[in-house]
This record gives C-alpha cells, structure tokens and sequence, in this order.
C-alpha cells in the first residue's frame, strides 16, 4: 500500500507499554522501512518480536500470520508465531506486535552444493505444505500482481500458496533442520516461478559481486535439488520466463517506484541507478 510522504515514523514502545502485554523486551536487532526487531522474552521464552507500523497494513497482514501459524503445525521447518496472551497479532499503540521463538543457526552457505541443495529440499517440503492449506484470502505476489505468469504460457503451474521471498536471508541450517521464516511477502503464485525469484536474487548478488559463475553453480545445485525433492520437471525454459518477470517487474517499479514495493518506493537515487542497472545488463543476457 502507498507510504504517504509526510508519515512520521513511531517511536518504540516505552517499558511500561511492553510490561502491560507481557513482554520483557531486549534490544533492538533490525531495523526496516515498516518494522522493527528486538529480541524480548514472552512467558519466559526467549523470543523475537517484529513490530510493524499498523498505518501500512491492510487485512492481509492478518491472515498471512495466520497462515504461518497453521503451517508451522504441520511443516516443522516452518518458524510460526508465539501467542502473546490470546492472540498472535497484538496491538501496541499504533504498532502491531508479533512474536516469534529465537531460532539458532547458521546462514546456509551458497558455494556449498550440500547446502544449496538442502534448502532446494526444503522449498519444496514448504511448497508441498502450503499446497494443502486451502484458499485463503491473499493476494498474488508482488510481481505477479498484474496478472502475470497464469497457468499454461511458459509452462507454469496452477498458482498456490508461496513464501514470497525465500532465499538464503530467510533460512537457517541448525544440523539437519532448516528453519524458514519472514513470510511478509507470502502470496499466490506458481511455484515455478518461486523457484526462478530464488535464483533471481543470487543473480542480483552475483551480478553486485562481479561472479556470475556462482549464480551458474548456485543455478544447477538449486534447481536439481528442488526437482529430486518434489518431483517436478520445472523446465528450464519457465526458470528463464520467471526470472525475466521479476526483472522486467523490477523495471517498471523503478519507473513508477509509487506502485512498486516499500523497498524500492524508499531507496535511494543511487540504488534505484544500480537497480536499474541490473535490468539493463539482465536484457542482454
């Protein structure tokens, strides 16, 4: 939803405001353009809680909780919220606060093909679980908002339940374990093209670090891993169409960054140049 230009951040809750849902609150580990991060205990459970500016959210915010509540049910990967009192979404002041357990790993190391290949196997486990959630009242994800990437051209798939941003940032190794989490972005969609945003951001960061031999590398460990654990063929060709609608996505944000998501509507001129960037080096390719 739009941020309006003259929209004064809030300030953190003091302690009393913690103190009165329950909440023994800690420092601050991030934070972002709509929400904050703090480490906090709840009944004695050492927690994460997200905070996020209740002016930007719609309904939503809601159900995508909810949707992760019922996953983390049945996907023990999946990193799903801790009730704080009664509910899992609590309103402090203006802010909405959401708890979560203080998961402990370590990032997944992308020039490993073990590890690439583990988080393939759980993308695909997560794909499966989501398959069997039902319809739930949500939109397609962002780039795929217009009405793009339907059933049939370029040989994608029925739209499902997707994560939405799944990628090294949002997993977590512990031994065999892989934690997922930060499904804010969850949404409809084809799980080709879940797939293809995955590799669209290691070519984002291979491109930034002048490699693009690791994204070839991360490419063939990724998409062979996720085609052994879920059974899918995921063509090629689909990949390719995916990833160039999220970059062509890209484009037409950083044109009309009003439309476009928080993250680019906030950049800087700078990083909208390096973006911009990116597509025109990815429309050679």
């Amino acid at each position: 939803m739009p941020v309006p230009e003259d929209l004064e951040p809030l300030d953190l809750p003091d302690t009393n405001a913690w103190v009165s849902i329950g909440v023994v609150c800690g420092p601050e580990i991030h934070a972002g353009h709509q929400s904050r991060i703090l480490h906090a205990e709840v009944r004695g459970e050492h927690c994460v809680v997200k905070l996020t500016d209740g002016r930007l959210v719609d309904g939503s915010f809601h159900r995508r909780i909810e949707v992760v509540a019922s996953l983390a049910e049945t996907n023990a990967s999946v990193v799903g919220p801790v009730p704080i009192g009664s509910h899992i979404a609590t309103a402090l002041g203006q802010w909405l606060v959401v708890a979560y357990p203080a998961v402990v790993g370590r990032v997944p190391d992308l020039a490993l093909a073990s590890d690439v290949e583990q988080m393939a196997s759980a993308l695909a486990s997560l794909h499966a679980s989501m398959a069997h959630v039902g319809s739930v009242e949500l939109p397609p994800v962002a780039t795929l908002r217009d009405g793009r990437a339907s059933a049939g051209p370029d040989g994608f798939g029925q739209p499902q339940l997707l994560h939405g941003d799944f990628s090294d940032a949002n997993t977590l190794f512990a031994g065999d374990r892989v934690w997922v989490f930060d499904f804010d972005d969850c949404g409809y969609g084809p799980v080709e093209f879940e797939v293809a945003n995955t590799l669209y951001m290691v070519l984002f960061d291979s491109w930034m670090s002048d490699d693009t031999a690791r994204y070839e590398r991360f490419r063939r460990w990724f998409v062979d891993g996720y085609r052994s654990a879920s059974g899918r063929d995921v063509p090629d060709a689909t990949l390719d169409a995916g990833i160039k609608l999220r970059v062509d996505a890209l484009g037409r944000w950083i044109d009309h960054p009003e439309r476009a998501p928080i993250g680019i509507r906030t950049a800087t001129s700078a990083w909208r140049e390096s973006l911009r960037a990116f597509v025109e080096w990815s429309s050679t390719r």
